[in-house]
């Protein structure tokens, strides 16, 4: 279900696979809490967690179909200190841009934009099957380009 591989000259990285239902989004905060220490990544943990439960959220939300039967979270933490959080859904449709935060009132539509206001880059690929939402969190440096 999840695979661990570690180097040194490429930094350590994790991933596995959640059902893409709400309960996923707990279960992966917790994976990333308990996991990031291990990987060596040394920065605090709450924006990072964070990011993971947007993400995940996000995937479930919008990039999800009945069919799918799991997302895949991969966490990296780079030579430099940073930190990718990637997921990967079902999903054919590209996310739209960036958009505004949403009125005050509004229960949802904060996920990416909370995820960039956390100084995250965010991109995103076709996959071989679905797509994946990647979001790269420096520490102590800049994002690569």
């Amino acid at each position: 279900m999840s695979t661990t591989t570690a180097s040194a000259a490429k930094g350590r990285e994790w991933s596995g696979e959640f059902r893409p239902d709400r309960m996923a989004v707990r279960e992966a905060r917790a994976t990333a809490r308990r996991l990031l220490p291990w990987l060596d990544y040394r920065g605090e943990l709450d924006a990072p967690v964070l990011i993971v439960s947007e993400l995940v959220t996000n995937a479930i939300e919008h990039g999800s179909s009945p069919e799918d039967t799991a997302l895949l979270l991969r966490l990296s933490v780079h030579p430099c200190g940073g930190l990718s959080v990637e997921v990967t859904d079902g999903g054919t449709i590209p996310p739209g841009p960036p958009a505004p935060p949403p009125c005050p009132e509004a229960e949802s539509g904060r996920g990416l934009f909370l995820v960039n206001a956390l100084g995250a880059r965010t991109t995103w690929d076709q996959a071989a099957r679905g797509k994946t939402m990647r979001a790269f969190l420096p520490l102590g440096g800049t994002v690569p380009q």
